[in-house]
């Protein structure tokens, strides 16, 4: 039968693997993607045919994550996008050319173009205040604003603001206008119906005077941050839906007016005006939602208290009250129970239940104060006390005195957070100073971070860490004294054994003299390899022994001695008729023969050191009896 045809074998075929990232959803990419340099993430054009153009049209241009970047790559990565829409660009420029040469025109212009929604320019500080161009007002898409160290130029005539915004926030930024920079700020922000975040830090309106009137009015508002200090004019209609409020400058009390549904409240009495304390003593309102209470007062100037106890009174659901001291110069009064009760009202602290004393310096209002919370916080559960850095008292000065206060309520724990570190009283109520800082940093994160907590209602933790602290200084006493113990036996020791080892050579050399033999310790020991006397049996041993024990002088000759003796004392010594000789010396000094032996007289090996200086002390008198 004719062979069959061969089957010729086909290639495999090559399955292709999923692309897993490709199957990921968009938003994921592009979250991915903004955390990374533009210019890694370029490089993801290589993964694969699908992902060569990927980059392009990703929604988020980010490149706060990448240093190094010039003008001439921003302008070919967004050259590159066509029209792909730009959801998102976050540019922080640290390059002062870039100001010089106009390049940010270019990016806007062509930024308003693409739709953009969330828009961040953060000048560096060495570009000076750079205007932007007016095509900032082209970005009606817009629902962030974020921008530092730049002027913001008038607003077009019928500008009808951002509709679409929800947070603005301006850092060092000075705002133009035609005629008054307040008013025009207050229509762009009325004319943003959607904005309900507004931050503004070290902004300068240009014309704007305390005494200007203008009205903040955004009904779906819920924060609103002003720090900084210029003395700000206008005041705030009533914001239906506002939650939280920073203040933290000048002329800031009246603002409150318009707040009467606020839930958090972080005010600054450091540069408060005697105007701002007769607004707050005359607000027509009570903010029946406040739960949350920051304040800094100076508890040396008596505005500053009585400011406090304003916003106090006006707060009757008050649950958590946070006081920073900051506190100079010399006490204008010393607020002693007396004037604090004057200044109390019925509901004061009645729901209070935490409270927070930062940067306390020790003076007696502070103190004070601290009592009156004590004694009025029917409440209360717990109370933090941190102390400022350069705070004059002790940790203990304080948790004793606190120790002593009465109480109105029988929860009422007090714990004490120990000292700011020296950092933090360059800080500023723990915001750092705006035309300092290069990076966008908000209020809550510029905070100096919580403090390990030291747990103590009285001085006794105080004292259980110093006993602990002295109980180990006692232990490293005793074990210094237990070396220096150890150093003085290892001492008397290598003493010891150089007493034996000095006898047992002079009785080596006496007995050799005796018999009139020549000593082998008084020669260098042979090598293994020399030729040896058939008839010097003691040299030959000798010598043997040497070789052995050559790894150390001292115990080589030390085992050589022994071997010596247990070689004389067991087998005798011969002459040259090998007969055999009388090994007793004729010296009264001289012990018995009996009393040379040492171990087994059949095993002249020495096992250990110990055993040697063992039985050398039991078979001989001290070298003192010899001599």
């Amino acid at each position: 039968m004719a062979d069959s045809p061969p089957v010729l074998s086909q290639k495999p075929r090559l399955v292709a693997v999923p692309d897993a990232l490709a199957s990921l959803p968009l938003e994921v990419i592009d979250n991915i993607f903004s955390r990374l340099h533009i210019y890694d993430v370029v490089r993801t054009s290589v993964l694969s045919r699908a992902w060569r153009r990927r980059w392009e049209s990703l929604p988020t241009v980010d490149l706060s994550h990448s240093p190094g970047i010039c003008a001439s790559d921003i302008d070919a990565l967004l050259l590159r996008r066509g029209s792909a829409p730009v959801r998102a660009f976050r540019l922080p420029a640290k390059d002062p050319t870039w100001a010089i040469w106009s390049y940010f025109h270019d990016w806007l212009l062509c930024l308003s173009r693409r739709g953009v929604r969330e828009l961040t320019l953060a000048l560096s500080t060495q570009c000076g205040i750079f205007r932007l161009h007016s095509c900032l007002f082209s970005c009606r898409e817009l629902t962030r604003l974020s921008l530092t160290s730049c002027r913001i130029p008038p607003a077009p005539a019928g500008l009808v603001g951002f509709p679409n915004l929800k947070t603005l926030r301006l850092e060092r930024v000075a705002v133009c206008a035609q005629e008054h920079a307040g008013r025009e700020f207050a229509a762009l922000i009325a004319a943003s119906l959607m904005l309900e975040n507004v931050e503004m830090v070290c902004v300068k309106l240009h014309g704007d005077g305390p005494d200007d009137e203008w009205v903040i009015r955004a009904p779906n508002l819920r924060k609103l941050s002003i720090l900084g200090p210029f003395e700000y004019g206008g005041i705030t209609e009533r914001l239906p839906l506002l939650e939280e409020a920073i203040f933290f400058g000048r002329n800031c009390a009246k603002f409150l007016t318009g707040m009467v549904g606020i839930t958090k409240l972080d005010f600054s009495f450091i540069s408060i005006w005697p105007t701002e304390v007769d607004v707050l003593e005359q607000l027509p309102f009570l903010f029946e939602n406040l739960r949350v209470l920051s304040v800094t007062v100076n508890f040396c100037k008596m505005c500053h208290i009585f400011s406090m106890f304003c916003l106090l009174r006006s707060a009757p659901v008050l649950e958590e009250l946070e006081v920073w001291g900051w506190s100079d110069g010399a006490q204008e009064i010393e607020t002693n129970s007396e004037f604090l009760n004057a200044q109390c009202a019925d509901h004061i602290f009645a729901n209070l239940h935490v409270v927070h004393m930062k940067k306390f310096t020790y003076l007696v209002n502070e103190m004070h104060f601290l009592e009156f919370v004590l004694l009025k916080a029917s409440v209360l559960q717990v109370l933090y006390v941190t102390l400022d850095f350069y705070a004059t008292c002790s940790n203990e000065e304080v948790v004793t005195e606190i120790a002593e206060y009465p109480r109105a309520s029988s929860d009422a724990q007090v714990i004490f957070m120990g000292r700011e570190p020296e950092s933090a009283n360059n800080e500023c109520r723990g915001f750092i100073t705006a035309w300092e800082s290069d990076d966008e940093i908000s209020p809550n994160e510029a905070r100096p971070r919580r403090r390990q907590r030291l747990k103590s209602e009285s001085v006794a933790q105080v004292e259980q860490l110093q006993e602990e602290l002295q109980n180990l200084i006692n232990e490293e006493e005793q074990v210094l004294e237990d070396k220096s113990r150890l150093n003085k036996e290892i001492s008397m020791l290598h003493k010891e054994f150089d007493k034996y080892y000095s006898y047992l050579r002079s009785a080596i050399q006496l007995i050799c003299k005796a018999h009139n033999i020549e000593c082998p310790l008084d020669q260098p020991p042979r090598h293994a390899a020399a030729p040896a006397s058939p008839s010097d049996e003691v040299g030959n041993a000798c010598s043997i022994h040497a070789t052995l024990s050559d790894s150390s002088a001292c115990l080589g000759s030390f085992s050589c001695m022994l071997t010596m003796c247990n070689f004389f004392l067991t087998k005798g010594t011969s002459g040259e008729g090998g007969a055999p000789v009388d090994t007793t010396v004729n010296d009264s000094r001289a012990g018995p023969p009996e009393n040379h032996a040492i171990g087994d007289p059949g095993n002249p090996r020495v096992d250990s050191s110990d055993d040697v200086v063992i039985s050398a002390a039991d078979a001989h008198p001290s070298p003192e009896d010899h001599d």
